[in-house]
Parts: C-alpha cells; sequence; structure tokens
C-alpha cells in the first residue's frame, strides 16, 4: 500500500509525519471508512489534526519576543451570557490592535476563550511584541498574566493547551464558538509539501537528525488512526543552528515495544545487527 510523507516547515520547526493513504489524495485525519468511524473517534482525529496546524501558525508566526497573555476576569465582571463574553472579546481585540497601530505596529493574535464549569473566565492570547505596559490599558475585567514565550520555536504544547480551552468552553458555553481556536488574518499559514511513496518501500521508525538540528523527542508519536485504522507516525525537528560533524549527528529510533526513543546505533548493536 503506498503512503504519504509530509513536511511542514514552520518556523524553526519542520514536522514529519507518514501515513498510508489508499488514494493518493487521502490525507491524514480523512473519513476513508465511514462505516467504521463513530463520534468520539471523528472528535480525536478532529482535536488532533487542529493541534498540528495550530502548532504549525504559533511555529510560524512568533518566537522568543513573542507574549503568551492570559486575560482574566474578577467575579464580578464575568460575562453572563456567550453574547456577552463576545463582546468583551471583540472590545478587547480592538483596544489591542490599537496600541499596536499606535506604535507603528501590526498584532498578530491568536486567541482562544476558556469557561470553566464554576464559571471562572479566561481568555489565552498569544500576540507579536509590543510594550507589555501598554498591555494594562486594554482590559480592565480583572487581571492580566503576562508570560514570554520560549525561544526554541517549537510551540506544541501551547497549542495543545489552547485547543484543550478551547473545547471545554465548547461545552460550558454551547454555541459561543465552534472554533478550536481563533487568529488574525495577518498570519502566515505554512503549507506542508506532500509525497506519495511506493509500497516498495514501506515506511521505518527511524528519525535521521541532520546536522544544525535536534530531535524534539515529545513530539514523536505513533498509533493506529482512530478512523482509517491505518497506522501514523510523526516527530517533528528544531534548528538551532549548532554544527554537527557527519559521524556526529544523531539517528533514532522508535522502540514499539516500550514506545521509548533510542539512538540507533546502541540499539542495532543491543540487537547483533551490528
Amino acid at each position: 500500500m503506498p503512503y504519504k510523507h509530509e513536511i511542514c516547515r514552520a518556523g524553526k520547526t519542520k514536522q514529519h509525519t507518514f501515513y498510508y493513504a489508499v488514494r493518493t489524495d487521502t490525507k491524514e485525519g480523512s473519513r476513508r471508512q465511514k462505516e467504521n468511524k463513530t463520534c468520539e473517534a471523528q472528535k480525536k482525529v478532529n482535536s488532533r489534526q487542529a493541534v498540528k496546524k495550530l502548532t504549525w501558525i504559533l511555529n510560524a508566526n512568533y518566537d522568543g519576543t513573542s507574549l503568551y497573555i492570559t486575560w482574566e476576569y474578577m467575579k464580578e465582571n464575568r460575562p453572563a451570557t456567550k453574547e456577552a463574553l463576545r463582546t468583551d472579546v471583540d472590545k478587547l481585540l480592538r483596544n489591542i490592535r490599537r496600541i499596536y497601530k499606535k506604535a507603528g505596529k501590526e498584532a498578530k493574535i491568536v486567541w482562544v476563550p476558556e469557561v470553566g464549569e464554576r464559571g471562572a473566565v479566561h481568555i489565552h492570547m498569544t500576540l507579536n511584541a509590543i510594550d507589555t505596559q501598554l498591555l494594562k490599558k486594554c482590559w480592565d475585567k480583572g487581571w492580566i498574566t503576562i508570560k514570554p514565550m520560549d525561544d526554541n520555536g517549537q510551540y506544541r504544547r501551547l497549542a495543545e493547551y489552547f485547543v484543550k480551552y478551547s473545547e471545554k468552553t465548547m461545552k460550558t458555553c454551547e454555541g459561543f464558538t465552534g472554533r478550536r481556536y481563533n487568529s488574525s488574518k495577518n498570519l502566515v499559514i505554512p503549507e506542508p509539501q506532500k509525497k506519495t511513496v511506493s509500497s516498495r518501500n514501506a515506511f521505518n521508525h527511524i528519525v535521521k537528525v541532520p546536522s544544525g538540528w535536534y530531535l524534539d523527542k515529545d513530539s514523536i508519536r505513533e498509533a493506529w488512526h482512530e478512523v482509517t485504522g491505518f497506522m501514523y507516525f510523526t516527530y517533528t525537528l528544531i534548528y538551532d543552528g549548532r554544527y554537527r560533524k557527519q559521524d556526529e549527528s544523531e539517528s533514532y529510533l522508535l522502540n514499539l515495544e516500550t514506545g521509548e526513543v533510542e539512538i540507533t546505533e546502541k540499539l542495532q548493536k543491543a540487537a547483533g545487527r551490528k
């Protein structure tokens, strides 16, 4: 069976994904076997796809100078309805764009709401660099928590949190938004490159890391697709620019029994292959 090799470069990262496709135009996350899919299985696929695409967007548009902000409500200022929350968000976005414009910049925004079961409300957001003192003028409903984003350029975990927050809100504030994340229209949207590989060359689980890159071990996933039933394998490399001699470049292999990642040479020696 032929398979797809998808590569997406986003900022300092490069994600490789391998997945089987019966048709050459089938993508990972498709609904090939509709008769076998369940609502919960499709939700898991949709959630994973949202995290994947949001990770690309965050990686492509933000860096170590960017900001992760949580806008919090004081209890007495919490919105009573989803319409009131939407009004507050719209006002906040207008205020943010206004201060960026005055500073001669254009705001790059990704945001999600979080409405807890007990009524607590937060708005989580990423923004490109600006004087943080200016942001205080944008919000009068409660507190503001501002954190600098990591400079390694891999924001997969932040994407996971954002999707988790928005999916919680879909349950606690039904109808507020059908989107797993919201973003401004000026963001770079990475487009993955895909190629179909002949069925004669089944994909393996070896990860080769070239000089100047390192492996994000937490990004490695190997599992059965919940809907199609086919296996997929993915990992992400991060660019750090460090020069490594060819014989020092690392390669890794996913141990399917333990789920751990091991250096290939050590694994080969242990298996008596070398």
